[in-house]
């Protein structure tokens, strides 16, 4: 017997020496990274994509060799109902890289697809930029010089996390927007390493976007602004629109009690949570103390010299200088302004509209939702050469629904004064049911807790 117990002991001894042994002899084996440019390893990342708690979509990265290139492919698709409306959005680019040093992006293509916007992006990268661009059937065709933006700038965070960066260490990468062809640097800090059973990276770039990347460099989480979030998944996820609420109440700030008609309303106080407290920030027309925040109606708030002297005003396009009314009789600004608010007003009809439209595409449609109100008025009021701003942030939509919306409105500079208007409500005096809050990129509005303390009426 005890013969039998010698033998096992010694096998098992000689077992545990030769795994020993040959993880020896493995660790002196050269380091084959997954993400060298001349060798990149090929992969498809499925993500879904959550919103406010609810599944809205579901993207796609992937990385595959062809006989000429290195093919990189992105799509990123969201559907859901905004006011009782089905919409769906569709962001999607493809970039083929030369196989050779330096491995620079030589074509590639980009389509956005958009509640009434559908624009198309095919783009050759040789001696020079050959752009040809379709926005909502009128085409367009740039040449300009060759763009420099190589597979190591598509692979940066991944080839960095290889190299196995500590806390606060920092990576300054470029980015390629896939219908403009510019490039733009971003920087990436470490904020927590691996550890524990927290085997991942977590990240943050300087816009605002965290991450968190596992030990060979793939993207597990990303949270972008507005609480939008992409969770990596093993395959493509899959979604039902109908069964998801509203998207735009989700996104609502409710009030714990009505507040009557806005427009008798002379001031707000609303008591915040002393969390909500320490990162909301304010305008300038609002007054937080510690955790009370009070809202006037009609407040403005003082210029500074420096606003005044460098205000750079913008080139006037052709179709803002032909709609512009005539306002020669007209001799103040404020004058000026509250003409301009009226034919904003009646120029446009509402229609929510979540796609960006540019300024030439909003007169032509004659429609819109507040976004396109501010960007008609700031066109207009930049064109009369009077200092004008956006201001974003929610406005009580009224007892029925008993909550605050997101929104967002102008502000001119009048007389040393920036007053705040509001051409989608037609108003030259803001209510107190404006509130000029902006939530961090980082946080959403379901971490925004506060209640309505005070109401006070004219």
């Amino acid at each position: 017997m005890k013969s039998t117990v010698s033998t096992l002991r010694n096998t098992l001894l000689k077992l545990i020496l030769l795994a020993a042994a040959l993880l020896l002899v493995s660790s002196y084996s050269p380091f084959q990274r997954l993400w060298d440019s001349a060798s990149p390893k090929s992969f498809t990342e499925w993500y879904q994509i959550n919103w406010q708690g609810q599944v809205v979509g579901w993207a796609k990265k992937s990385l595959e060799q062809t006989s000429d290139y290195y093919k990189v492919t992105a799509v990123e698709h969201f559907e859901g109902r905004v006011r009782g409306q089905r919409v769906k959005f569709i962001y999607q680019h493809t970039y083929f890289f030369d196989k050779e040093a330096p491995y620079n992006v030589v074509k590639g293509s980009a389509k956005l697809v958009e509640p009434q916007l559908t624009m198309t992006t095919q783009f050759y990268n040789n001696e020079a930029l050959r752009v040809e661009q379709v926005r909502n059937d009128i085409a367009s065709n740039v040449i300009e010089p060759q763009v420099s933006y190589h597979l190591d700038d598509y692979l940066a965070k991944r080839q960095w996390i290889e190299g196995q960066p500590t806390k606060g260490d920092s990576l300054t990468f470029l980015t390629l927007n896939p219908h403009s062809l510019s490039t733009s640097p971003e920087q990436l800090t470490v904020t927590r390493n691996p550890s524990g059973r927290h085997q991942h990276y977590q990240l943050q770039t300087d816009s605002g976007k965290r991450f968190e990347l596992s030990l060979q460099g793939q993207v597990l989480v990303e949270r972008r602004d507005r609480g939008i979030e992409l969770v990596a998944s093993k395959h493509k996820p899959s979604f039902n629109p109908e069964m998801q609420s509203d998207l735009y109440s989700n996104i609502g700030l409710p009030s714990n009690k009505p507040l009557g008609d806005i427009y008798k309303v002379k001031s707000l106080v609303l008591q915040l949570n002393e969390k909500t407290a320490d990162w909301l920030t304010v305008h300038p027309t609002a007054t937080k103390d510690k955790t009370s925040l009070i809202i006037q109606s009609g407040a403005s708030h003082k210029s500074t010299p420096d606003e005044v002297n460098h205000w750079r005003f913008e080139p006037i396009s052709d179709i803002v200088d032909k709609i512009q009314p005539d306002l020669s009789e007209v001799v103040n600004d404020k004058d000026k302004v509250n003409h301009l608010v009226k034919f904003v007003h009646d120029y446009l009809y509402y229609q929510p509209t979540p796609t960006s439209f540019t300024t030439e595409e909003v007169i032509t449609n004659g429609y819109g939702d507040c976004t396109e109100y501010t960007q008609l008025l700031l066109a207009l009021l930049n064109a009369q050469r009077i200092p004008a701003r956006e201001v974003s942030g929610y406005i009580y939509l009224g007892d029925d629904e008993q909550r605050f919306g997101g929104h967002a409105w102008v502000e001119a500079l009048i007389d040393g004064q920036w007053v705040g208007v509001d051409p989608t409500w037609n108003l030259t005096s803001l209510t107190a049911g404006h509130l000029p809050i902006t939530i961090p990129q980082e946080k959403s509005v379901s971490d925004l807790d506060f209640t309505v303390e005070q109401i006070h009426y004219k």
